[in-house]
Parts: C-alpha cells; structure tokens; sequence
C-alpha cells in the first residue's frame, strides 16, 4: 500500500470527497443555475472512478492478509460514491426534482467519507503513528484542502456562463479557500508524525522502497519542508482571492486565475503529506 499508484488515489479521493460536500452543502445550492452542480459532481464522479482504478492495483497486492477486507470495502465505497454522483449529475440533466440529486450527491459525500475508514486502519494495522482516529483526520484535512480549492475553480469559471450571479458566492468560496490552507497546514503537520519513507526497511523491501520514491523524499523532514513551503504560497493566493472576490466585477477573473494556480500547487501539498501516510 506504499506504492505511488496509492498516493495518487488518496489525492483523487480527497478531492473528490471535499468537492462533493462542497457541490451538495454550501451556499451556491439552489442559488446558481444546476448546470453548476452537473459539471461539479461530473468532475467528482470522475475523481472518485480514478481513485477506485488507481487503488485496484495496491488492493491486489493485500491478497491473502487481513487487510484485504478492508482494501475490497474500500474499493466498493469509492465505487458507490462516483456511481451516486453520476446518478445525481443524469438526475439534474433530465430535470427531475432537483432534491433527489441533492440527497443522492450528500450520500455519496458520506459514503466518500466512510471509505477513509478502512484506509485508515489499514494504516493502523501497519503502524502508522496515532492509530486509525489520526489516518483518518488526515485524510478529512487533505479533502477540506483539496476539495475548496477544485471547487472554487469551477466556481470561478461558472461567473462566465452566468454573468449576472452576485459576487457573494465567490466571496464564500474564497474564504473557504482560507479555511482549506487551515487544513492543508493541518494534514501537513499531523504527517510529521509519520515516518520518512523506506525508514527502518532492509534488504529487499528497503531495495525497492529506494527505487519508488525520489531521493529527495528520503531526506529527513524534506517532505514537511516542501509541504509548508507549497502551503505559504497557497496562503498568500488566498489572501488574494478573498480580494479579489471582494471586488466582484472583472476580478473574479483574476480570482479564477489565482484558483488555477492553487489547483496546480495543492496537489503538491497532499503528496508531500501523503507519501508518509503508510510510514
């Protein structure tokens, strides 16, 4: 479960499951045309579809253990979750009552959520650093940075479409966008706790850690340095598209243009994070 490929389905489940939330509770419900929530959730559909398939592998190699349970449960819970959201995004497209789409995209956001379980105790099982309750808080704290960062995007751009929506909205979502570095700092630190990866590995398995991850991730706390500097520009972003929102107008423009960059930078975050998940 230490293989890249899992890195990779954490971030795109974390997104997924901090962007449906996002889609589903916040202000913009009922106040921004559904065509907003179709191409969201059709987004989070798919983030969730490619954690299932980049998870699949690393699940495989668990035959035969314990934890191979809990990788299939996990597995089932990602499916479900970008199978609800696709029923909710067709829901929305046919015009049905939108409150059907809404309860669809919230139990696909709980059921996102349920699948951070078994992960989480399978990182219990292999010792990972505050047991199950910690794997899960991180993984909660990636989706909050993830999640209001992809969602804020989209946003962004939806001010294209619909010209005259206020600016409230995209307020909203910028403070968001500071609660979500709140979090991201948060996962960052908890990852300290972790070990660096390959530590305490030797012989064959130190033999092919060293071969799966970059040298520089290797180095002390290199991963925590890279994380919180990625993180102080996700910062000061932020504090632009609070302003920027604020002005409405044209500079919602520039705001989409400074969620473009954090797109492109909390990835970044998370991976750094994440590659100590399993220790």
């Amino acid at each position: 479960m230490t293989a890249p490929a899992t890195i990779l389905a954490l971030v795109l489940a974390m997104t997924a499951v901090g962007g449906s939330a996002l889609i589903w509770l916040a202000p913009t419900w009922g106040k921004v045309r559904h065509g907003y929530e179709i191409l969201n959730a059709a987004t989070v559909a798919l983030l969730a579809w490619g954690a299932w398939g980049a998870l699949r592998g690393p699940v495989g190699s668990l035959e035969g253990s314990e934890a191979a349970a809990r990788g299939e449960l996990t597995l089932t819970l990602l499916l479900v979750t970008a199978g609800a959201t696709a029923l909710a995004v067709i829901v929305l497209a046919v015009k049905l009552p939108p409150l059907i789409a809404r309860l669809l995209g919230v139990g696909a956001t709980l059921t996102g959520i349920a699948s951070f379980v078994p992960v989480a105790m399978i990182r219990a099982d292999m010792g990972g650093a505050g047991g199950a309750l910690q794997g899960f808080v991180e993984l909660l704290l990636g989706a909050g940075l993830m999640g209001g960062i992809w969602v804020g995007m989209i946003l962004g751009h939806w001010y294209l479409v619909e010209r005259r929506l206020s600016n409230r909205y995209m307020v909203w979502m910028a403070w968001a966008n500071v609660g979500a570095v709140v979090a991201g700092l948060g996962s960052v630190l908890l990852s300290a706790r972790n070990p660096i990866p390959c530590e305490g590995l030797t012989g064959a398995d130190y033999a092919q850690c060293v071969t799966t991850f970059a040298p520089i991730l290797r180095i002390g706390s290199m991963t925590i340095v890279l994380g919180l500097g990625v993180l102080a520009l996700l910062a000061l972003i932020s504090g632009f598209n609070v302003k920027l929102a604020k002005e409405g107008g044209r500079s919602i423009q520039a705001s989409t243009g400074m969620f473009y960059l954090a797109v492109i930078l909390a990835p970044a975050v998370e991976f750094a994070a994440k590659v100590r998940y399993f220790g």
